[in-house]
């Protein structure tokens, strides 16, 4: 009787095994990037040139690449910015409403796939791939560098390597560790003290104008953490929530203040610049 009861055990062990293997396949599934960078012969056809406009040795796939649209880059990532706080009637970001409502700014709310933490977000926006599970396993791993984009296609090499970029980065460090050698000057900041929601967002706040009135720079990522750590300690209700969206704005403002004034005297000086 007991060899029964021990095949009945070994027959469930052995299911119980199997649907663990198969749990974790799909939800850690293996992810195989295509190897190597693209190049300018890798362009598409219709880039440089008019979407009704005949292909000619130019403009196709002979390594010839488009001129830039524009010549530097700001990437403010505001950490858990749900659409709300921006269009929002609450929202307290009224200069960055003004910006939208005078087409100086165009607006739109991206949905994201989970799973919803820094490390695979960051690798959705640069790569333009869906991540998966492991990485937010990864994400909480600060030694981790397993994760690394510095083998993998991704738009700030492009800008560095073929768009001459100098990239400055200014924020959560996680972008260090997914970007290896990529940067100029950093200045990077935990993401896992929660409890802070001034000093991780001062920290970048004061490279802004002092890095943006620089001219060797090409692009600046700041990378602001203060509101997803309200988000976690007392939720989007909090009280503290509609003083940190102004604080966003306030940098919005001088971004935007410091590039536009940039512009008209690099204008003023040379009309084709």
């Amino acid at each position: 009787m007991r060899w029964v009861y021990a095949s009945a055990l070994s027959v469930l062990l052995v299911v119980e095994l199997v649907g663990l293997g198969l749990f974790a396949k799909g939800f850690f599934p293996y992810k195989k990037s295509i190897p190597g960078f693209a190049g300018r012969e890798d362009q598409p056809m219709d880039i440089g040139r008019g979407l009704n406009a005949p292909a000619t040795a130019q403009h196709n796939n002979s390594g010839v690449s488009a001129e830039p649209q524009y010549d530097r880059l700001v990437l403010m990532v505001v950490d858990a910015l749900r659409n709300d706080f921006v269009f929002g009637n609450e929202s307290g970001m009224a200069y960055t409403q003004n910006l939208l409502r005078s087409g100086a700014a165009l607006g739109f709310t991206a949905k994201a796939q989970a799973p919803t933490v820094t490390m695979p977000r960051i690798k959705a926006l640069m790569t333009g791939t869906v991540p998966s599970f492991l990485d937010a396993v990864l994400n909480i791993a600060e030694s981790d560098t397993s994760s690394s984009l510095k083998h993998q296609d991704n738009l700030l090499w492009q800008l560095k390597t073929h768009g001459g970029k100098e990239i400055n980065m200014f924020g959560d460090d996680t972008w260090l560790r997914l970007f290896p050698d990529m940067f100029t000057r950093t200045d990077g900041t935990s993401s896992f003290y929660v409890a802070d929601t001034v000093e991780v967002d001062t920290n970048v706040t004061r490279h802004v104008r002092p890095e943006l009135e620089r001219d060797d720079w090409g692009v600046v990522v700041l990378h602001y953490l203060g509101l997803d750590h309200i988000g976690h300690l007392a939720g989007p209700k909090s009280p503290l929530m509609r003083p940190k969206q102004r604080e966003m704005d306030d940098i919005v403002r001088t971004v935007h203040e410091i590039v536009a004034d940039q512009d008209r005297k690099r204008m003023a000086a040379d009309a084709q610049a």
